[in-house]
Order: structure tokens, then C-alpha cells, then sequence
């Protein structure tokens, strides 16, 4: 007799049919997505809520709406999912040659600028490196590595989880970026008190990096409050060129701003960032990977440590200077 406990009530192709549904909210587009039959979905259905003994869909207007236990369900399956879309992308590789492929996962803001940068000086000595690179929000990031989706995560200030390493690449710092022609653009550290009355362009008070920049207003006796909340350093960046306001944004963004007008400035009370690489705990690192994050510490190091380079309108210095 077969112990309830091991009977399996739904297999991961059962899981792939609720997950499409789900998404498309009818059988069609379920069935167009995994190349399926519209009836052997809906028998997939089916079979799936008399083994499980539960609906897990509502049929209202030739919809199907997930109930909430089909929600329950969905969403615990979305790790085993990322983790066998790995497996397909690595047996893929492996059928096309690309076994030699590096696999890296970055937040917005480093790839910009950063990543391709480091990319450029690490073909050089690695010319035949296939690159796999994917811009994802935090969360994303980190359950791409965990799942091994990524190799490598590259990221500022990343959360820490148990099962991640996090690899300290520079410590940088946040920074203030000034329109042109700002009369505050003479001063080399900026404090709240000269913000003050001023219209702030930055991360929300209730981000991780809005938090850090309130709690260095806080001990100034002010507080942070930014009329433009922009969650991107790339972004506030921009409009602060279009004359919005003084922005913070992160070191990086400050020095490595492609066509910008605006000038950077420390800010005081330091506001500290780390800038890290991820990789699995248990998982050794492929010598490819350890390559990058190497070049990747050597750029930032080198990069944070020479004078910044002045904002592209501005004037060369007189003979004689």
C-alpha cells in the first residue's frame, strides 16, 4: 500500500499548466504558450483538482481566475521553476557549444555603465567567453543566483541572505549631483544644511538607500525629504540635467555619467555603499566568474581612487593655470 505522504499529487508539467493559465486567464493562451491542445490543458485541469481535492480555478465569463490556494500553490512552485530554467539554459548550452558561457545577473544602475565597462577589459584576455548578462530588480537578482540562473550577481548594498556570499568589490558612497549654473555648484561637500528650501531629487525615505540618506539628515538635525523620488542614481541623474533639482545619487553614477552637465560633490555625514558580488555559499565559483569579479574589483578600486572627471560643458582651464 502506498504511503499517502510520497503519493504525488501534481508533476512539474501539471505545475507549468496552472502557471500559464493562471497567466493568461483562458485555456487558449495557456495552450499557445506550451504548444499543448486547448483540451488536454483543460484535462490537465482537471486531473490536477480531483488528485489534489481542491478548485483551483473559478470559471467566470470564459475566464478562469486562480483561486487562492491555486495562488498558494503557484507560488511556491516559482523556485523549482527558476531552478528548471536553469537546468533547460545549461542543457542548452551544452547542446550549442556554449559551455563556455558566463552568466551574470546586475541591478540597473550598474548595467549601465559599470558591467560593460568591466566587460570590455575582461574579453580582452578572455576572447572566447560567451556572456549571458541580465538586468534584474533586487529580489530577482538574488533568486536568479540562489537558483543558479546566474553565476554571478553584481550589486549595491544587496540584502544578505544565508545562502550567498557576498563579495565586498569597492566602498563607495552616495553623492550629490548639481544642475548647471547651481549656485551651490562652487562647493566641493554638501551638507543638509546647504539643502535646505532646496528641491531634492532621490530614492524614496522608505528605500534601503533613502533610509541610509535620512538617517545622515538625521544626525545633521534635519530631514530628508525628496520632492522627486527616483528609485535609479541613473535616472535622478538625468533630471537633475534637466534642471529639477540637486540629486543624490551613488558614486559610480556621480563619476560615470555619458553626455552629462551636471557636477558631483561628497556629501556630509558620509553616506557609505558597498558594492558587491554574489555567489552561492556551497557552489564553487567557476574560474571564469572569479575572473570577472577580480576585474571588476581592480576597475572600481583604480576608477573610485583617480579625480573625477569634470561634467562634459565645462570650461577648459586658462593658459597658465
Amino acid at each position: 500500500m502506498t504511503d499517502s505522504s510520497t503519493r504525488t499529487l501534481i508533476n512539474l508539467r501539471q505545475l507549468e499548466v496552472l502557471r500559464a493559465v493562471m497567466r493568461y486567464r483562458t485555456t487558449i493562451g495557456a495552450a499557445e504558450e506550451l504548444g499543448m491542445s486547448q483540451p488536454a490543458v483543460s484535462n490537465a485541469i482537471k486531473l490536477a483538482e480531483a488528485k489534489i481535492g481542491v478548485q483551483l480555478f473559478d470559471r467566470v465569463s470564459n475566464r478562469l481566475l486562480p483561486t487562492p490556494d491555486a495562488r498558494i500553490l503557484l507560488a511556491d512552485a516559482e523556485p523549482l521553476f527558476r531552478v528548471h530554467e536553469a537546468i533547460q539554459r545549461k542543457a542548452w548550452d551544452l547542446r550549442t557549444g556554449r559551455a563556455g558561457v558566463l552568466r551574470i545577473a546586475a541591478t540597473a544602475e550598474l548595467s549601465q555603465y559599470l558591467v560593460p565597462s568591466v566587460l570590455r577589459l575582461f574579453l580582452q584576455d578572455h576572447p572566447d567567453v560567451r556572456i549571458a548578462l541580465e538586468t534584474l530588480r533586487m529580489d530577482e537578482l538574488l533568486e536568479n543566483v540562489e537558483s543558479g540562473s546566474a553565476d554571478i550577481g553584481v550589486a549595491m548594498r544587496p540584502p544578505t541572505r544565508p545562502s550567498l556570499v557576498q563579495d565586498v568589490l569597492v566602498e563607495a558612497q552616495m553623492m550629490c549631483l548639481c544642475p548647471p549654473g547651481d549656485p551651490l555648484a562652487v562647493k566641493p561637500v554638501l551638507s543638509p544644511f546647504d539643502l535646505r528650501e532646496r528641491t531634492l531629487i532621490g530614492p524614496a525615505p522608505g528605500a534601503p538607500l533613502g533610509a541610509l540618506i535620512d538617517a545622515a539628515f538625521e544626525r545633521a538635525g534635519d530631514h530628508y525629504n525628496p520632492s522627486i523620488e527616483a528609485r535609479f542614481s541613473n535616472v535622478a541623474s538625468v533630471l537633475v540635467d534637466q534642471g529639477l533639482g540637486i540629486g543624490f545619487v551613488d558614486e559610480l553614477t556621480a563619476r560615470y555619467r555619458p553626455g552629462s552637465v551636471s557636477s558631483s560633490h561628497r556629501f556630509s555625514p558620509k553616506v557609505p555603499i558597498k558594492v558587491c558580488g554574489l555567489v552561492v555559499r556551497d557552489r564553487p565559483v567557476s574560474r571564469m566568474g572569479q575572473a570577472f569579479l577580480e576585474q571588476a574589483r581592480s576597475f572600481l578600486q583604480d576608477g573610485l581612487g583617480s579625480p573625477r572627471p569634470p561634467p562634459e560643458d565645462a570650461a577648459p582651464p586658462a593658459a597658465g593655470d
